[in-house]
């Protein structure tokens, strides 16, 4: 009998054992997956940073490198994306650094990832590496800065300093449970760690393969009665092959096990106590009643406390029947103690995970295959102003309403079909955007899908600042106008609604006459004060939805939607060549220019024949105009060519 309890007991310690190792594993595996995703979701969020620099800087690459020193550190925000932004030229040497006086020169030919953007990589992230300014240990992004030509100019990057504040520092911090931390090591034949819990060990070596944080231990002889192998859990990020490590020790892993276990004990002693009081008690009552034994039998499924009253004091058949019916309600009052005890470790592993999920900002839901809410996060909750409680069981359709879930229902059913599908939604006003991804959730042996897991992440800021940044790309910097580029658009624009709507759009392009001697005779800055004030009394002489643009040194062109006819567009050139003639007051001096108008009206569909009789006149008249010494003029010195075919492109 005691013998078969010592081994009930030490099956019990081993499936408990392998169970709470089990479950431990799979949550530290969940908890270092998600912080891997998050640094590559913040490695990609300061790629798009450096790109967008890059951009800004591209018409800024003539000037001084403490001008470009001074934009770069007003437009990347420090140190919240990096500690220190560069420009080094494609030959390696550097151009500037927020982190480096200015005329101290560095070259960069040989770091990793500088030759890694010249192979033509997009975004290069560098193996570890120590700052040869501050000797500190850190790492590098780098994005090309291309030309129109497509060939590289130069090359941008961050560096992020790992003894300064940033993303990377705070992992370090980062606690699992009570005791645990997480490492993170470098990838590549040397691999060291990029940050421990001891500042002491960061670019100290570590192991390629079967890394613990240095708090690995040998296992123990007896490793399930008294564990040492700490729960370790590791996770490659997909931007640099870089590993996250997580590491709880054993001693809190296995708390729950050890306290159960010293339960147990007790309890087991307590059993022995018992038993060795019934084997007293049989030996000291040989007799006991047949009815006793049989009125016992038919109380305990009512009453368990019956079983006290048993006749296992006899030495008989009679007292070996009731011993071994008490020994089995026993065992089975043993078992429902441990599916208990199971469930309650069950529950606080559920509430343990919906804590995390809680805790994530995104927002987070599962939904069955009736399209019925199971669970969702607070954060979910907050965005419709409800209670998880009252949400759980709505459908997608009652939560969201009929607009919003007719126009992602097809992406349900993708997902439903066993697909991850991603996609973007934008708000009634357009004054929000969300990217939301449906992922199936399959079964145990991958075969049927048995719902939808569904994140969703506000991006409205990042596509507000990618819209301002594209809007300075179409603005001309002197005038305020649209520049070359801005009016290729609007004009594009302009004719695809008139061949949409069967109307018609027009072409003004103007010139200031003999603008090289004003430029000579007033000086640049003067010459670029008369082109302000000139494309200000431009804008004054069209409608106000009519596109302004300044295309070229001294040349604008104007688009208007809807065109009018031709004696109305020569009364507004009228007023333009008037406006033109009044003369400027600049810095002191009278300035009077004149100006040169040119026309075109575009006439889609039926009226394609009169429309190239009607440019082919307006083409001559301007060329008439803006070149009256046989194409010796003041425009014709400048793009004379690309004008008229401006105007034969309508």
């Amino acid at each position: 009998m005691t013998f078969i309890i010592l081994a009930r007991a030490l099956f019990a310690q081993y499936y408990a054992f392998q169970s709470l190792k089990a479950l431990r594993q799979a949550q530290q595996e969940t908890l270092v997956k998600l912080v891997a995703e998050q640094l590559d979701e913040k490695f990609e969020t300061r790629a798009i940073a450096l790109r967008r620099l890059a951009r800004q800087l591209t018409p800024m690459l003539g000037q001084p490198p403490a001008d470009l020193r001074r934009f770069a550190s007003q437009a990347v925000s420090m140190p919240q994306f990096f500690n220190a932004v560069f420009l080094a030229s494609p030959d390696g040497d550097l151009v500037f650094s927020t982190a480096v006086p200015i005329g101290q020169r560095m070259h960069l030919s040989d770091r990793d990832y500088f030759r890694e953007i010249l192979r033509g990589s997009e975004f290069a992230v560098s193996d570890l590496l120590r700052g040869r300014m501050s000797d500190s240990p850190g790492v590098v992004l780098a994005v090309p800065l291309l030309g129109p030509d497509g060939k590289l100019v130069a090359v941008v990057g961050g560096v992020l300093n790992f003894t300064e504040s940033n993303f990377l520092g705070q992992l370090a911090h980062g606690r699992i449970g009570l005791t645990g931390s997480y490492c993170l090591v470098s990838s590549g034949t040397n691999p060291r760690y990029v940050m421990h819990p001891d500042p002491s060990k960061v670019m100290t070596p570590a192991k390629a393969l079967g890394e613990t944080c240095g708090l690995d231990s040998p296992p123990a002889e007896w490793e399930i009665v008294s564990p040492t192998q700490p729960v370790v859990a590791r996770y490659l990020l997909e931007s640099n092959g870089w590993e996250v490590v997580s590491v709880l020790p054993a001693n809190e892993a296995y708390a729950p096990l050890a306290e159960a276990r010293g339960k147990t004990v007790v309890v087991a002693g307590i059993s022995l106590l018992l038993a060795a009081l019934l084997m007293w008690l049989v030996i000291r009552s040989m007799l006991a009643p047949l009815e006793l034994l049989h009125r016992v039998v038919r109380e305990v499924p009512k009453d368990p406390a019956a079983l006290a009253a048993l006749p296992t004091g006899r030495n008989d058949e009679i007292g070996e029947l009731a011993a071994t019916f008490g020994a089995v309600m026993h065992q089975l009052s043993e078992r429902e103690a441990a599916l208990s005890a199971a469930k309650d470790r069950a529950a606080e592993s559920e509430k343990r995970i919906e804590a995390i999920a809680n805790h994530v900002p995104d927002f987070v839901s599962f939904i069955d295959m009736s399209e019925r809410y199971v669970f969702v996060n607070e954060a979910y909750a907050q965005r419709f102003n409800l209670p998880v409680r009252q949400i759980v069981g709505l459908t997608v359709r009652e939560l969201w309403g009929t607009p919003s879930y007719v126009a992602s229902k097809p992406y349900l059913e993708q997902a439903y079909r066993g697909t991850s599908v991603t996609f973007s939604l934008e708000g009634k006003d357009g004054d929000e955007y969300m990217e939301v991804t449906y992922q199936p959730a399959w079964n145990d042996n991958k075969d049927a899908v048995q719902g939808l897991y569904m994140f969703a992440r506000n991006v409205t800021s990042e596509r507000q600042k990618m819209r301002s940044l594209e809007a300075q790309t179409l603005t001309d910097h002197l005038t305020g106008l649209l520049n070359r580029k801005g009016f290729d658009r609007r004009m594009a624009e302009a004719m695809a609604r008139a061949g949409a709507n069967h109307g018609s759009a027009a072409l003004l392009l103007v010139d200031v006459d003999d603008f090289k001697t004003i430029n000579d005779t007033y000086g640049h800055a003067a010459g670029d004060q008369l082109l302000a004030a000139f494309g200000a009394r431009l804008s004054a002489c069209v409608r106000a939805g009519d596109a302004v643009a300044r295309i070229g040194g001294d040349e604008f062109g104007i688009v208007l939607d809807d065109a009018l006819n031709i004696a109305m567009l020569e009364r507004i050139a009228q007023a333009i060549v008037h406006a033109a003639g009044r003369a400027h007051f600049i810095e002191g001096q009278t300035i009077v220019a004149t100006a040169s108008v040119g026309m075109a009206i575009h006439y889609p569909d039926a009226r394609r024949a009169r429309r190239f009789r009607s440019m082919e006149s307006a083409m001559g008249w301007l060329q008439r105009l803006l070149w009256p010494q046989g194409g010796h003029g003041a425009a014709g010195r400048d793009h004379p060519h690309d004008l008229v075919a401006l105007l034969r492109r309508l």
